[in-house]
Formats: structure tokens, sequence, C-alpha cells
């Protein structure tokens, strides 16, 4: 039976959660014992990352039997090649981009965040880490891993046991949760559906990882530079809004690269099946008329 099911989804987002909690207490201990506040270097928090994600690849892999090469769906796809693509995918996040900013304000106004978890966002992306090292962690490992996890693993087992739909809903209900915080989750799971309806589309990976990286990357440049009228403050709690004009546009932009996207893949899979379709066709046409 086709691995993982949507019980064993749940618990490898829990486990990977475990992991990645004891991969920090662990180095915790050790910065304690040699008397070094290890969580301040750089790029530590990314290596971190990538270490969890590398230990629920080996359990997946123990699990299942399956090979790296079939748990990292990462082989570039011919629609991989289309630019049309990758401007859809651009003007797709700059819209959601935006929508998602006004989300996180409405979310913030009822649910303040607490200057731990404040805390932490400035050691993983904002100003107390180097912009090099936010971009190494938010912008390179994080997309590879959560999309090789829950688009590349989970959704696929998901897709083997329910509907599309269903798949797709439940993956992006994970991909909320494992971040554990309202400040995150409600858009990660808008996103998590997006990603998952792309790679279902295309068949490839990497529309939901570029888009996620790109995502992450504005996220991160915004936190770190002062962007001449859109303005982010370190205290994550003060809201401010965008500009009107630019709340106009986010849902023009998200609605016309979602549009487009599903255009080109469609004409991409009409191309993929005509290409198979026609020779036979052909062959019957000579059988009718000899």
């Amino acid at each position: 039976m086709a691995y993982p099911n949507l019980k064993q989804s749940i618990w490898l987002t829990v486990l990977f959660l475990l992991i990645t909690i004891g991969v920090g207490i662990s180095v915790a201990i050790v910065g304690y014992i040699i008397d070094e506040p290890l969580d301040e270097y750089d790029y530590l928090s990314g290596l971190l990352s990538l270490a969890s994600f590398i230990l629920i690849l080996c359990y997946v892999s123990h699990r299942t039997g399956r090979t790296w090469k079939d748990m990292l769906p990462l082989a570039i796809t011919d629609i991989d090649y289309n630019w049309r693509v990758w401007l859809s995918v651009g003007l797709s996040i700059l819209g959601l981009g935006i929508m998602l900013s006004e989300l996180n304000n409405a979310v913030i106004s009822v649910i303040p965040m607490p200057d731990v978890m404040q805390d932490i966002y400035h050691k993983l992306v904002g100003k107390k880490v180097s912009y090099l090292s936010a971009l190494t962690g938010a912008v390179v490992i994080a997309p590879l891993g959560e999309e090789i996890l829950f688009r590349g693993i989970i959704l696929r087992g998901l897709l083997a046991h329910y509907t599309q739909s269903r798949a797709i809903v439940w993956s992006a209900i994970l991909f909320g949760l494992v971040h554990l915080n309202p400040w995150q989750s409600p858009g990660a799971f808008i996103l998590g559906i997006v990603f998952a309806w792309w790679v279902i589309q295309t068949g490839s990976l990497w529309p939901a990882i570029l888009g996620h990286a790109l995502n992450n990357f504005l996220f991160v440049t915004f936190v770190h530079f002062e962007i001449p009228g859109f303005p982010i403050s370190e205290d994550f709690n003060v809201i401010i809004h965008n500009p009107w004009w630019l709340n106009a546009c986010g849902p023009i932009l998200a609605a016309l690269g979602l549009w487009w996207f599903y255009r080109v893949a469609k004409q991409k899979k009409t191309g993929c099946l005509a290409a198979r379709v026609e020779p036979e066709d052909i062959e019957e046409a000579r059988k009718d008329t000899g």
C-alpha cells in the first residue's frame, strides 16, 4: 500500500517536529556545556533545519525501503523549461504575498505576538542574523526540505488514498500546523493548497520550490531592509497596512498568475496527450479508409 496515508502523514509531521526540537535541544545542551551561545551563530538554524530534513528522510527510507532518488523527485521536466510557468509563479506569489500580509495583520490584531516568538523570528530571518544567513535558511533549505516532505512525500502518498481535493487540503493542513504558531499557519495553509495544486498540474516539484523560495525571499528582504513605501516595524505587533493601491493589486495579480499557470499547464498536458494519441488516430484512420 502506498505510503503515507493520512495517519502516517500526521505521524511524519509530528516526528519531523520532534526531530527539529530534539536537534535544537541537543545543540543548546552542547552550548551550555561549552559555555558558548551557539544559538547566536549565523547559519546554525539553517544547518539544524537541514539536519532535521535529512533525518526525516532517513526514517522514510528505512520505513519504506525507498531509495533517496525516489524520495527526492527533483528531476526537471519539460514544463520546467517554460518561461511562462515561472512568470505565472512570480505573479501568483506577489499577489498572494500582498493578500497574506494583510491576513497576518488581521491575526496580529487578534493575537499579538509575544516577545519570545518575535525573538525567534529575528534570530531565524530578522536582523539578529546576517541577510545571507537568513536567505540560506529561509530561501534555500526550508523550501527544498519542506516541499520534498509535504509535496514530494506526503502529498504523493495522500493522492494514492484519497481524492485529489482531499489530498491537497490535508497536505496543506499539515503544512500549516507544522509551523506551530497562529501567525504563520493560516498563510502556510493557503500557500500549501497552491503549491500542491501546482505540483499536481505539472507533475514537477520545482514550481512549488521556487514559489516557496520567492515568498520567503520577499519576507526576509522586507524584514532586513527598509523598502521605500513598505515599512516593517521591528516590533511585529505594530500593524502597518499596505498602501490601498497595493492591496487592490494583490487579488488581481494572484488571480492573473494562477489563471495563467493553469492555462500553461493545461496546454502542456493537451500537447502531451496529442503527442500520444495522434499516431493511434492516424493508424485507426488508415484502417477505416483502407
